[in-house]
């Protein structure tokens, strides 16, 4: 699978297998994560891979999954559609004061793709308790939780829908249990000059 290939495939999975991850593929998640571009060369994001099922729901329980799909049906059912594994992105303060969201989105988005390329699935959550996520995995005081990453085999689909004349593009699921997820084309947000 090329690196275009991964991207297209790429989609957000709110269910997973409990399938293991191979120790190997997280480790070289976080290699690719730290070598993302950083302002000023900083380099002061800290990655948490969590794996330990105990931790994995505990981190879990502290996460809010899927806000469109107010059915609750976004979210993962215990015990089996948890994520297998968590990616923890934090800032070390003691590095920088304050963290470049830049850094976050980069470091991110290399981790989710490098994924893709192996089969593996992922959500990026923000919507998450941070102080409660950081006491959990007993993170030092100078480590600031940002983000969380869902990582897991996938035990659902989701696939790129048009958006609907009203333009809204909230997610639902479909008629045929795949989760429709409104994309505007390239035409719509290509400008040739």
């Amino acid at each position: 699978m090329t690196t275009y290939e991964a991207m297209l495939a790429r989609r957000t999975i709110r269910r997973f297998t409990q399938q293991p991850i191979d120790p190997e593929i997280l480790k070289k998640a976080v290699n690719v994560a730290r070598l993302a571009p950083v302002g000023v060369n900083a380099q002061s994001l800290k990655f948490v891979v969590v794996t330990t099922p105990a931790l994995v729901e505990g981190v879990f329980d502290l996460t809010k999954w899927g806000a469109h799909l107010k059915d609750g049906s976004g979210t993962p059912k215990k015990p089996d559609e948890l994520p297998t594994a968590w990616i923890v992105i934090a800032h070390d303060t003691k590095i920088k004061e304050n963290p470049m969201r830049e850094d976050l989105g980069a470091a991110a988005e290399n981790i989710i793709i490098y994924a893709q390329s192996e089969g593996i699935s992922s959500c990026w959550l923000q919507n998450i308790k941070r102080d409660e996520i950081a006491a959990v995995l007993e993170l030092p005081e100078n480590l600031q939780i940002l983000a969380c990453i869902a990582l897991g085999y996938a035990a659902m689909e989701s696939r790129e829908a048009p958006i609907p004349p009203s333009g809204e593009t909230p997610y639902y699921w479909g008629a045929d249990g795949v989760l429709e997820v409104p994309k505007r084309t390239l035409e719509d947000v290509m400008i040739e000059r």
